[in-house]
């Protein structure tokens, strides 16, 4: 078993569709992005927005679980 707090694991699911923008058939990806450990959602236009969001998230945690040497690590990465 790992010593690691529980906010330390964290949960996502992501849901990516296709959204019509207008007549013209352009359409955009949204990505619905679902915390479960904080059962909070956010809804993006792209992929790369939502990794970044996920990206948040995790060094967030990291943060609050107050060890900041090991956010210093994955940030030197």
């Amino acid at each position: 078993m790992s010593s690691r707090p529980p906010l330390l694991d964290q949960v996502f699911i992501l849901r990516c569709w296709r959204e019509e923008l207008d007549a013209a058939d352009q359409a955009r990806w949204r990505i619905l992005i679902r915390n479960i450990n904080t059962r909070r959602f956010d809804v993006v236009d792209d992929v790369q927005c939502a990794f970044a969001l996920i990206a948040t998230n995790l060094n967030a945690a990291i943060r609050d679980a107050g060890n900041p040497e090991q956010l210093a690590d994955e940030q030197s990465e």
